[in-house]
């Protein structure tokens, strides 16, 4: 299995399919990215955009979504639970 590491407090993000040496400073990914750093298929992440719950950086109409990490991670904060529903 691939390593998951993955670290935003610095701004950096390991992205786990690019191997451990591939480190990137972003604040911007693309969605298969955004997907891998949420744990989630790109199919449920187009989803929460389709619906309003994350927003995305589109500099033009065809142009791939990037989303913020830090949104990400206000998405992951809004969502936590103590007791799973």
């Amino acid at each position: 299995m691939r390593d998951r590491n993955v670290t935003t407090s610095s701004g950096t993000v390991v992205l786990p399919w690019q191997g451990k040496s591939a480190v990137q400073n972003r604040r911007l990914l693309r969605l298969k990215a955004a997907a891998e750093y949420l744990s989630l298929s790109p199919w449920k992440l187009r989803s929460l955009i389709q619906a309003g719950r994350l927003p995305v950086v589109q500099d033009s109409e065809g142009s791939p979504f990037l989303l913020d990490v830090r949104d990400l991670d206000g998405y992951v904060e809004r969502n936590k639970r103590a007791m799973p529903l």
